[in-house]
C-alpha cells in the first residue's frame, strides 16, 4: 500500500488487541512504525507512575507527556514518509492533543471494542509478567474510552482474527478519519 500524511491511532482497553492490530496493520503499509505509548511508559526508569498509579496527578503529567511524545514521533516518521500508528487507550482528552500537534489532517482512530468478557479471557492467556488483572481498573477505561463513541470506527473485534480485523479497518477507512 502506498504511504500517505497518514496517523493512524489503535485504541481500545487492555487486551483489546491492540497491539496485534496495530503491527498487522502497519505491515499492510511499504514503510510503517508502531509508536506503542505502554512501551514510552516503559522507558521512565526513575520516576515512572503508571496510568493507574499514585500520586494520580503526576500519572496524568506522564499519560499527557507520551501522548505528546508519540505525537512527536509520529510527526517525525511523517517527515520521513512512514505511517505512524499510535498504540494507545485513548480518550477526548488524548484525542485533543492528537489533533493539535500531529502535522496531518488525515487522523484515522480505530476503537477496538470486545466485551468484557473476551478481554478478561485475553489478558489471563498473557504471560503473568504481561496481565493487566485489574478489573476496577478496566471499567473506568471503558468509561474513558467511551467518551469517544461514535468517533472515528468502532467495532467488536472478539470473532475476528487479527488479519480479519486490518481488513475490516481498510474496508471502512473513510469511517476512521477524525479530522
Amino acid at each position: 500500500m502506498e504511504n500517505g500524511q497518514e496517523v493512524w491511532i489503535i485504541s481500545g482497553v487492555p487486551a483489546a488487541g491492540k497491539t496485534n492490530t496495530s503491527k498487522a496493520l502497519a505491515s499492510t503499509f511499504d514503510r510503517a512504525a508502531v509508536i506503542s505509548r505502554d512501551e514510552l511508559q516503559g522507558q521512565i526508569i526513575s520516576g515512572n507512575v503508571w496510568p493507574d498509579g499514585k500520586p494520580t496527578s503526576e500519572a496524568d503529567l506522564q499519560i499527557d507527556m507520551n501522548v505528546r511524545n508519540q505525537c512527536a514521533l509520529a510527526n517525525s516518521y511523517l517527515h520521513h514518509g512512514f505511517v505512524p500508528i499510535c498504540d494507545d487507550v485513548v480518550g477526548k482528552q488524548q484525542l485533543d492533543v492528537y489533533q493539535s500537534k500531529l502535522k496531518t489532517s488525515a487522523v484515522y482512530l480505530v476503537t477496538l471494542n470486545p466485551p468484557y468478557a473476551i478481554v478478561r479471557q485475553r489478558d489471563a492467556d498473557r504471560p503473568a509478567e504481561d496481565r493487566f488483572a485489574n478489573p476496577a481498573r478496566w471499567n473506568l477505561l471503558y468509561q474513558y474510552i467511551e467518551t469517544l463513541n461514535g468517533i472515528g470506527l468502532w467495532f467488536d473485534n472478539s470473532n475476528m482474527t487479527v488479519e480479519q480485523s486490518v481488513e475490516y479497518i481498510l474496508g471502512n477507512k473513510t469511517k476512521c478519519l477524525v479530522n
